[in-house]
């Protein structure tokens, strides 16, 4: 797709798929920085528990991963308390009310990425530090104030800059140089590379105003007047009402058994219930049998989640609970997809579609971290900017970058976005409706104790990604480190390739899928970056993906 969302897109020079990082102890943290890994664990032998912890490294990430860890954007927190069951709290970004569709489009009537994912207007209601607040209020055994003013010492001191910051900010430059904050913030005349030191005391600032004052800084106070006057004096439509008005959603998550667990996830307007779809689609007694990684694996799980895309243009959106979504989760359904499956042959997107009776209608950067206590308490959270620094907009004296989720609405059925992904009809643009989000944290439990946190960024390789995973995982009892090491495919359906990451080590593999029908296509970047953790007997192992050069820690036994 050549269009204006090149210009947001990085390739990587620093990192290649085959290799993790691990760590296995009485308690753990995955994420995608070393430096937030640290924290975490620092958090938990101070007496902290899980949710301490993922307080602190939400907080944190906006330090030491600013492209996607943040307070200007949104995602989703699904939590479970020793000896309680599974929760979520849905805090995904909300549209200004102020915003009309008209001001986002081209005179053709086509989206301007200009101004759907960049600058002030992309700008929608930012939903972390309501979340983050509330998790550690109920659950948390420190002092919030306590928490952010360390936070806020490390803003100081600065992150040291991974190869993969360092490609991310140097690629972007450009575009976050048109903030008079960004740019003072994270663009200088010589190039970044890794181990470089880049502080921010605008954003200590920030932080210790939230550890002095809480959230209502943030949303009613000091922080919000900064945000809505730097914004409207730019052309954005964030007013001081939005802010004060935005509300955190406690919405009841949903699951699936699998292979005597019970796999949890978050309902739309997230991932999860495409996720869903995948895994029980492909949970029966063939699926089995055939070995992990092998041609017939990749291809069922290939034309699964060539079904589910399909599926999700019907539902995928700001949507009621009872809407479409929960019909296709049905054992009926999932038994009827699976029957429309050639075993031999890749299926075209359309004749699939056609015989589902679904016509084709005419957010990269998100990141995730996963906590598990030596007490069982576990935190799997994956939250978003929308794309690399999201809006490339910082807050002019706040420090802190906000997010450009606009675009991860639709705006015109049919037009594809920066993922490739068809606009449907449930994700239609609307003032103070939420987008619909790719985002699919998981949590995985046998007999009520949680065996299994997961998470990734990567759009729409999101859903798809965490199949792969989980199938390898639960069914096929193959290792974690070695199916988050492993080479990744990727099929959303339209348009109707299937990708794969640069430098696939498996050509077999690649030969023999061109050989069922497949078009094969280089994505060109790696795709997603894992973290997850994994009950093992009495401990647990953290896995993080280094395709984004994380870490992955735990407790001494």
């Amino acid at each position: 797709m050549t269009n204006k969302y090149n210009d947001f897109r990085v390739t990587m020079s620093g990192t290649t798929p085959g290799r993790v990082s691990t760590a296995q102890g009485k308690g753990a943290v995955a994420s995608a920085s070393r430096q937030a890994s640290e924290l975490a664990i620092q958090v938990l032998q101070d007496g902290g528990n899980a949710f301490d912890a993922a307080f602190a490294t939400a907080f944190s990430l906006c330090i030491y991963q600013p492209q996607a860890g943040n307070l200007g954007g949104g995602g989703y927190l699904l939590f479970q308390e020793k000896g309680g069951r599974p929760q979520v709290f849905n805090y995904r970004e909300q549209a200004p009310r102020g915003a009309a569709r008209e001001a986002f489009l081209l005179p053709d009537g086509s989206p301007d990425p200009d101004k759907t994912a960049f600058g002030p207007a992309s700008v929608c209601v930012p939903g972390t530090v309501k979340a983050f607040f509330e998790l550690q209020k109920r659950y948390g055994n420190l002092r919030a104030k306590d928490l952010l003013l360390a936070v806020a010492r490390r803003a100081e001191e600065g992150a040291v800059l991974t190869q993969y910051e360092a490609d991310c900010l140097n690629r972007l430059a450009p575009k976050l140089a048109a903030s008079p904050e960004a740019c003072r913030i994270y663009v200088r005349a010589e190039p970044y590379k890794a181990g470089d030191i880049l502080p921010n005391p605008t954003l200590a600032k920030t932080l210790t105003l939230l550890a002095q004052e809480g959230e209502q800084a943030f949303y009613r106070g000091r922080i919000a007047e900064q945000m809505v006057t730097d914004l409207q004096a730019n052309g954005g439509f964030l007013a001081a009402e939005d802010l004060a008005d935005y509300a955190l959603r406690e919405v009841a998550p949903i699951h699936l058994d699998l292979a005597g667990r019970q796999v949890w996830t978050v309902p739309p307007e997230g991932g999860g219930a495409l996720l869903l779809e995948v895994l029980g689609t492909l949970d029966r007694d063939e699926c089995r049998r055939w070995e992990y990684g092998s041609p017939e694996y990749h291809h069922y799980l290939a034309q699964a989640s060539k079904l589910a895309f399909i599926d999700r243009m019907d539902y995928l959106g700001d949507v009621p609970p009872g809407s479409a979504y929960e019909r296709l989760l049905t054992r009926e359904n999932l038994d009827r997809l699976f029957g429309l499956i050639d075993p031999g042959r890749d299926t075209p997107t359309e004749a699939l579609a056609s015989r589902c009776r679904v016509p084709k209608a005419s957010g990269k950067n998100t990141t995730h971290f996963a906590i598990l206590d030596a007490e069982g308490n576990a935190v799997s959270n994956s939250y978003t900017m929308n794309l690399r620094y999201g809006s490339k907009w910082a807050v002019a004296g706040a420090g802190f970058l906000l997010n450009g989720s606009i675009d991860s609405f639709s705006f015109v059925e049919g037009r594809e976005n920066y993922f490739g992904v068809i606009g449907s009809a449930a994700n239609l643009f609307a003032p103070g409706k939420r987008p619909a989000s790719n985002m699919a944290p998981v949590l995985v439990t046998s007999d009520g104790a949680v065996e299994m946190l997961l998470g990734t960024p990567g759009g729409p390789t999101i859903p798809t990604t965490l199949a792969n995973i989980l199938l390898a995982s639960l069914v096929h009892g193959v290792p974690p480190e070695t199916s988050i090491r492993a080479s990744r495919l990727h099929h959303q359906g339209w348009p109707d390739v299937l990708s794969h990451e640069p430098g696939f080590d498996r050509p077999d593999l690649l030969s023999a899928l061109a050989g069922m029908g497949y078009h094969l296509k280089d994505k060109q970047e790696l795709i997603s970056d894992v973290q997850g953790i994994f009950r093992q007997g009495d401990r647990y192992l953290a896995v993080s993906d280094h395709r984004r050069e994380g870490q992955a820690l735990a407790l001494p036994v």
